[in-house]
């Protein structure tokens, strides 16, 4: 039997979930499993032959809502020694997840790989780099760029009062996830390597909803502590760019900075 080295920690969620990830054509990649958490799956939830018949796919459920809650329960049935974030809308590059594993190899001190995927207008450098508090400048997490060592995740979860279905800080889950990691002390580094293709706008690049506003600025003040209110002006104006509109933004982002996140 090939030795697991690489879990990739898929999400999904409702019913048609299960059939966008068959959708993905999933490449098979020696060392290399998928673990599933498949979120509100329905009344009677079927996956598909396509999926079930495979080794090497892992299909989990779980009632409860929260992308955060659904992130943290793929990772919690991931064994293998490296586990990659995935979502069920991207193209895996196989030569791209064995250069993962080669990377944590040749790398003991590493805890967290910061990677790239294509289809987004998204700034990456384009050297290594390690990742500090702050992020270098123009960089922003995703989570689907970002491979932990398993050890680490026994340390720092997703924040699951962050991201879509949380009360009040609806996106940023990826950012505090991240944040949380450098917070204790753990080894972040930026590898220039593409490793999957993503052809759908994110959040980031869309006018902010009042949950997606409330989250952006809980995380600027946590990751500019000394600057953080010229930063959520910014981001305000910005947002005009995207059809946002000022002050409703900038209104949103400053409950979100000042809020516990429970209301």
């Amino acid at each position: 039997m090939t030795q697991r080295e690489l879990d990739i920690a898929i999400v999904t969620w409702k019913p048609e979930g299960i059939l966008r990830l068959e959708a993905m054509n999933l490449p098979h990649v020696e060392g290399v499993r998928y673990v599933v958490s498949w979120q509100l799956a329905g009344d009677n939830p079927q996956v598909p032959e396509k999926l079930s018949s495979r080794p090497d796919v892992e299909v989990h459920l779980l009632e409860r809502p929260g992308v955060s809650a659904n992130r943290n329960n793929a990772c919690r049935h991931c064994t293998a020694p490296v586990v990659l974030m995935g979502d069920d809308d991207l193209t895996y590059y196989p030569e791209a997840l064995r250069e993962v594993i080669r990377i944590f190899k040749e790398t003991p001190d590493l805890d967290v790989a910061m990677f790239r995927h294509d289809g987004e207008d998204k700034y990456y450098p384009d050297a290594s780099c390690r990742l500090g508090i702050p992020l270098p400048k123009g960089m922003t997490a995703a989570a689907v760029d970002l491979a932990v060592r398993r050890e680490a995740l026994q340390r720092v979860r997703f924040d699951e009062k962050f991201g879509p279905g949380a009360p009040v800080w609806q996106a940023a889950e990826d950012e505090k996830f991240l944040l949380d990691m450098r917070r204790a002390g753990m080894d972040c580094r930026y590898f220039p390597v593409s490793i999957c293709c993503h052809d759908h706008p994110s959040t980031g690049l869309r006018a902010m909803t009042p949950g997606v506003a409330a989250a952006a600025g809980r995380y600027i003040r946590l990751e500019y502590p000394l600057s953080w209110i010229p930063r959520i002006f910014l981001k305000a104006w910005r947002d005009q760019r995207k059809r946002g509109k000022f002050l409703p933004a900038l209104r949103n982002m400053l409950r979100g900075a000042m809020s516990n996140g429970d209301k």
